[in-house]
């Protein structure tokens, strides 16, 4: 499209013809242009099975089209109806403890099954053969937010599956037995019909299992949309897209990236919690990465308050917007919200809709005509892409891996700072604070245009990946890797030899031990009265019974550096993971000024024994080994958000990688899209800014050096 989408999700069949016309109206005055059709409509489109009514559906796409609305048709297969339900029992998913899940909710359908799948398809054909060559269909949309309620099912259906995709992995019995390490605790397989889905079990389960499973799950959904689409593709050549869920973490959404000719997303931050809008650049940033680039697609945000979390906060007076803009400021080119009317009935009658409850008399359906006239006046943008010489790095495969590695630290509990992502995102945060336009991309992306590429716990070792780092080093990047990364091989067995794998040779250090903090004592604390009653557990020290670790410094330009932000007061530190690391073998710590030891790592930082880092003071916790032109750094803690900001300052220093608009004040983000600025106010004061000049889309102004940016609100400069 030549204009930015704006829209959203229609359920037509919740309300009468003439609700229906006077919406299509009403889409016209908000200056909607694109609108999902269809998502949820199984039950209206085959209301008995193998007869299909695409009469009305057809009709509305008809007035859609007159309107000049363009239609993102789904394919109808998100939610069963309840006919299958009833007719075919086998098509429900079984959950971990045997239990077959009912019918009154959604997504209630086993990914394995063929025959929910072979109706999927005929449906799917039914609607592709009718709206193919629609030419009010302007793109098309299969299921919605795959896994999101079903990612897996344990039934035999899914169990013989399972067995077919292990050996079509591993070629014979003897090779999962060598994967899995299933010699300990004499799990050790004969036959392949002796595998079954990892139900309820007595305790910890196979790693390897588990990690495969999570890989088949993810195969059996994705196989599911591949074959809706190869039917769409016969009858249609429109763009096919499904809506993903930021980095959900069931789904490896860069192998699902290539089913998609379009990235979608679906995107709901929290406006009671302050990071919000880093959740915004963090999700856009991955969706843009997983276009290879692109300008990726809103599919879902609220224009309100949602219905699902256990509080739900309304969008504060000009967020809506905001968000809105901040999206396109990461490579959006389409904003649509769920949904265009609010529900009267059902699970979602609490979601806010673009048309409320209260109808067009309310603040949210002023905000959504006000923002629809807005986007209006940013159509130059459409197409524009970024442009970052700073890379973070993240693999689902990782992710999975690390999460069903038992220890050394639970990614259960998310006050642990270890689930879903959050190691990477956290130096995402540190990057986006500072003003440092980003990329989030994966393993096997083109390295050669990124000057800093940061990897951030990857646990799995990825030899290939390893040769493109070094290969970036020797033109000059600075790799920054760290903990945990390179623990394990591609089936969680363990790295022998020191941890690190291939990167140990990249970075010059090998880690020798994990060293874990666990957070304050759940133990007994003794006071001055019980000591006598207890002089030998009140004698006992617990240096680990910590969240932080302290970290000092020797390297001069990273002392120089932490004056900048800090003085010399400045307190360095890290979190709860910690390693004891060593030079990688054949290789020595380098001393400054010492030519004879050339090639190896220089501790740059150390843990100072301040905190829960008693028994490891003096150790390195940061070292670089220089690597061609570049470096490669090797952080053996988690640091916390000021050592980052102090770590990134020396970084972009080396790398001389600026800011998209330095010395901006408290609030403020800028982005840049192919000659416009995007300048965004997230905080509730209005703000003076120097030095902007251009022409701002959004008011027409013309800026000519100092402006100012009214509270929760944005501009884009064409420069």
């Amino acid at each position: 499209m030549d204009a930015i989408s704006y829209g959203g999700d229609w359920n037509p069949e919740q309300w009468d013809k003439e609700t229906n016309r006077r919406d299509i109206e009403r889409m016209v005055r908000a200056g909607v242009n694109l609108i999902s059709l269809g998502i949820f409509s199984w039950a209206s489109l085959e209301p008995e099975e193998g007869r299909y009514d695409l009469e009305w559906l057809a009709d509305l796409i008809d007035q859609l089209h007159n309107a000049g609305i363009g239609v993102d048709l789904a394919n109808g297969t998100a939610s069963p109806p309840a006919w299958m339900a009833q007719r075919y029992p086998q098509t429900l998913p079984v959950d971990s403890q045997g239990v077959r899940l009912g019918f009154g909710s959604r997504q209630q359908y086993n990914p394995s099954s063929e025959l929910f799948c072979r109706k999927a398809c005929e449906l799917t054909e039914a609607m592709a053969r009718r709206f193919g060559d629609h030419p009010g269909v302007v793109m098309w949309h299969i299921s919605n937010e795959y896994a999101c309620h079903t990612a897996e099912s344990f039934d035999d259906e899914s169990a013989a599956a399972f067995r077919r995709w292990l050996v079509e992995k591993y070629g014979d019995i003897q090779a999962i037995n060598q994967a899995w390490g299933t010699a300990f605790w004499s799990q050790t397989y004969r036959d392949i019909q002796e595998i079954q889905p990892p139900r309820a079990m007595p305790t910890f389960y196979n790693p390897g299992q588990m990690l495969d499973w999570r890989r088949f799950s993810d195969y059996a959904l994705r196989s599911q949309m591949e074959r809706e689409r190869e039917v769409i593709r016969r009858y249609s050549d429109r763009p096919i897209t499904t809506n993903f869920m930021g980095t959900f973490p069931l789904l490896d959404y860069r192998k699902w990236a290539q089913l998609c000719d379009i990235i979608a997303d679906d995107s709901y931050p929290d406006p009671a919690d302050p990071q919000a809008a880093h959740e915004i650049a963090w999700q856009g940033d991955v969706m843009r990465g997983l276009g290879d680039g692109a300008p990726w697609l809103l599919m879902e945000q609220s224009p309100g308050a949602v219905q699902w979390r256990p509080q739900n906060s309304p969008k504060r007076p000009g967020q809506f917007l905001l968000w809105t803009i901040a999206r396109l400021a990461h490579g959006a080119d389409g904003i649509l919200q769920f949904q265009w009317r609010q529900s009267a009935k059902g699970s979602e009658t609490f979601h806010a809709g673009m048309v409320p409850h209260s109808g067009e008399d309310s603040p949210i359906w002023t905000d959504v005509v006000s923002t629809g006239q807005a986007l209006k006046s940013l159509a130059s943008i459409t197409g524009t892409r970024m442009s970052a010489r700073a890379a973070v790095v993240i693999d689902w495969e990782s992710e999975w891996a690390r999460h069903y590695a038992i220890g050394p630290i639970s990614s259960e509990n998310p006050a642990d700072s270890w689930g879903n992502f959050a190691p990477a995102k956290s130096w995402h945060q540190s990057l986006w604070e500072a003003g440092i336009a980003t990329d989030v991309v994966g393993v096997d992306n083109d390295f050669s245009s990124y000057d800093l590429i940061i990897i951030p716990a990857l646990f799995i070792d990825y030899p290939q990946m390893t040769q493109a780092l070094h290969a970036a080093a020797e033109r000059g990047a600075h790799i920054v890797i760290t903990a945990p990364s390179g623990v394990v091989d591609s089936q969680l067995g363990a790295i022998l030899g020191g941890y690190l794998g291939s990167l140990s040779d990249l970075a010059g250090v090998r880690v020798l031990e994990h060293s874990t903090l666990t957070g304050p004592s759940q133990g007994r604390v003794y006071d001055a009265r019980e000591k006598a009653a207890n002089r030998i557990s009140s004698a006992v020290s617990t240096p680990a019974a910590c969240d932080w670790c302290g970290i000092d410094t020797d390297n001069e330009a990273l002392k120089r550096t932490a004056d900048l932000l800090g003085g010399a007061a400045l307190d360095l530190r890290s979190g709860r993971w910690a390693e004891k690391i060593a030079p990688a073998a054949g290789l020595q710590w380098q001393i400054p000024g010492d030519s004879t030891l050339e090639g190896g790592p220089e501790c740059v930082a150390y843990f100072d024994g301040r905190g829960g880092g008693l028994d490891l003071a003096g150790l390195p916790a940061l070292t670089r080994r220089k690597v061609g032109r570049g470096s490669v750094w090797y952080a053996g803690a988690d640091f916390d958000a000021l050592t980052r900001s102090v770590l990134l300052r020396l970084w972009t220093t080396y790398t001389r990688i600026r800011p998209v608009c330095p010395d901006l004040p408290e609030g403020i983000e800028a982005q840049e899209r192919e000659g416009f600025l995007f300048i965004l106010n997230h905080s509730d004061r209005a703000v003076e800014l120097a030095g902007i000049v251009g022409q701002d889309l959004l008011s027409g102004a013309e800026c000519t050096g100092h402006v100012l940016l009214a509270p929760r609100s944005a501009m884009v400069i064409e420069r």
